[in-house]
């Protein structure tokens, strides 16, 4: 981390301690990172300058960046994927969006958006399976970004699937699926008032009332009409009618021949 008015470096991450039977290092390759909000984030390591960082090896990694901290290395991180055993994230991370003090949702180039809880990762024993505490489900493709409401229980995503989602947080549930036609790696919300907390009720009402009726409603039941009848009517119909034509048209021949 570095200070943009000197220029000097302020804070350097250390990677996590070798494999103690191999003596390798894991490997480092971060592809999303997300500063948590200093009041709106519970202290770890009685530190609330926290930085969240996704990698390609699918993992979470949360490190104190107090220039005075003394720990460098991650105080909180997800287990290393193992291929033989059930892992918190499965595929790399590409985006990351912190939904309030305790959990963050993570993206990732599968389009698995996945809700990690941070007071359930323990770094010591298991794997953490009980950390992800929900998943939202509908992006086809790699999630490049993620957004949170400032103000109202949304988020919304994009990504390389086209698609602009938003989903209600409380309910994990889709809201909205727009096709944007391009490829796309960011959004923004916008701040000017249009979308307001009244009109996301009035949204939840509508999409109750337009939902399907309850289990004691009786169905309307429609007598049934046979058709066939009226067709064959039809049918002898025009049978007479053809009948009728071709006896007019022998009628003035049979004159001629009598003649």
């Amino acid at each position: 981390m570095l200070d943009t008015e000197t220029g000097l470096r302020t804070w350097k991450a250390k990677n996590l301690p070798a494999n103690p039977q191999t003596l390798l290092q894991q490997p480092i390759w971060s592809t999303s990172i997300q500063f948590l909000s200093r009041t709106d984030t519970t202290p770890v390591k009685e530190s609330t300058d926290l930085l969240a960082i996704g990698t390609a090896y699918k993992q979470l990694q949360i490190y104190d960046v107090r220039t005075d901290a003394i720990q460098k290395r991650p105080v909180l991180y997800t287990p290393e994927w193992d291929s033989t055993k059930e892992n918190v994230l499965e595929h790399r991370v590409t985006s990351l969006c912190q939904l309030d003090s305790n959990r963050i949702i993570v993206g990732d180039s599968a389009g698995f958006m996945n809700t990690i809880d941070l007071r359930k990762i323990t770094n010591k024993h298991g794997r953490s399976l009980s950390s992800s505490v929900g998943r939202y489900c509908g992006p086809a493709g790699s999630i490049r970004q993620i957004v949170k409401h400032e103000t109202l229980p949304i988020v919304a995503c994009v990504g390389l699937d086209r698609m602009l989602r938003t989903y209600d947080v409380n309910k994990r549930k889709q809201l909205d699926c727009v096709y944007l036609k391009q490829r796309l790696n960011c959004m923004l919300f916008c701040s000017d008032g249009s979308w307001s907390g009244k009109d996301f009720d009035e949204d939840e009402d509508d999409l109750e009332e337009e939902g399907e009726g309850k289990i004691d409603d009786e169905d309307e039941i429609a007598d049934y009409i046979d058709s066939s009848a009226d067709e064959d009517g039809s049918a002898e119909d025009e049978e007479a009618s053809e009948d009728e034509v071709t006896e007019s048209e022998e009628e003035p021949n049979q004159k001629r021949r009598r003649r």
